[in-house]
């Protein structure tokens, strides 16, 4: 009777480790009765913890790990979307909800945990080598994202852009205390990225609709804290080509609103826009420190107007003729300004 029972468990025992050697994901917690950890979870498997598993009810230390590891696979080219052999690949359209789930968690956890450790790094050489690889990491789970949404097609910028949206969310939800925290975060990531790519490669479109948010950030505080991230010589050639390009379309979404305005009320709308612009502190983001501020800051503020005509005649023919009617109003209003005469 001994003998038959050790038998039987046995077999049992051996049965499991085969079915564990060919088991998906899901079956194998179900033989085990534990998910593997992040760490043994083989890479063509790893998707599977966005399409099969409840992230929510874990730990916040397995998502952190699960953080860590994306990070690091993505960066190496890896997507979890994506498998060469489409019978190993999770169904995309029957987890739609799941793998959606799952990146807005995880991207959230992703950002606070990047934020409290960039807290940690106090040599301001050093934040720049920190933030480089941050403002990659959330350009992937952008992409990611944006695949999830328009049915595993390439990623689309209202997608993208949606993301990003959530960003100011979870700031919101976050404890008041961690509100500055996560805000400079954003503001640095939002520095490195517009002195690290090209804004003028994007359409048009995705140009205006990153003009207004570049806008918001700024008018959030982002010049206050551009000093406390060193960048380098090179860095601030893109950021001054990045910013003019912004402004370029921003005075164009300016332009189209302005138009529309009766009379009376241009002279009011001239007059905030010449103080969101003057809160930007453009002059504290565009020039390097050893540069010299304020002469170097006012220097870029003047090559700037000098480029409004510029703009004005390059405008999308559809707003040309308002474009020019604001850059003219503009212009006057601020010589009444500076001259005191208003």
């Amino acid at each position: 009777m001994l003998k038959k029972r050790r038998a039987l468990m046995t077999i049992v025992a051996v049965g499991v480790l085969l079915a564990s050697s060919f088991a998906t994901f899901g079956q194998w917690r179900w033989l085990i009765g534990v998910y593997p950890t992040v760490a043994d979870t083989e890479l063509d498997r790893l998707g599977y913890w966005l399409a099969l598993v409840q992230l929510d009810e874990q730990p916040s230390e397995l998502r952190r790990s699960l953080v860590d590891r994306f990070q690091r696979e993505l960066a190496g080219g890896w997507s979890p979307l994506k498998s060469e052999d489409a019978t190993e690949s999770v169904d995309l359209e029957a987890y739609r909800d799941q793998i959606a789930s799952n990146i807005e968690l995880l991207m959230r956890d992703w950002f606070y945990y990047r934020c409290e450790q960039y807290v940690e790094v106090n040599e301001a050489s050093a934040r720049l080598a920190f933030v480089a690889p941050q403002v990659q990491a959330v350009l992937f789970w952008a992409d990611a994202y944006s695949q999830v949404h328009n049915h595993g097609k390439d990623a689309s910028g209202q997608n993208a852009f949606e993301l990003f949206d959530k960003l100011d969310l979870w700031v919101e939800q976050a404890a008041e205390s961690s509100q500055p925290m996560l805000r400079r975060g954003i503001h640095h990531s939002v520095l490195y990225w517009l002195s690290t790519n090209q804004v003028s490669a994007l359409s048009l479109e995705t140009r205006r609709e990153l003009a207004e948010r570049i806008a918001e950030a700024l008018g959030d505080g982002a010049g206050d804290s551009a000093d406390s991230l060193t960048l380098e010589e090179q860095h601030y050639t893109q950021l001054q080509s990045n910013a003019f390009a912004l402004v370029e379309v921003w005075l164009l979404n300016r332009s189209v609103e302005f138009v529309e305005l009766p009379s009376a009320e241009r002279e009011r709308y001239l007059d905030k826009q010449l103080e969101t612009v003057q809160g930007w502190q453009l002059e504290s983001i565009l020039v390097a420190e050893n540069g010299g501020a304020g002469l170097g800051g006012q220097a870029q503020m003047l090559k700037l107007m000098g480029n409004l005509a510029v703009w004005a005649d390059r405008a999308p023919e559809p707003h040309r003729e308002a474009y020019k009617l604001l850059i003219g109003q503009l212009q006057q209003y601020a010589v009444k300004k500076v001259l005191n005469l208003q």
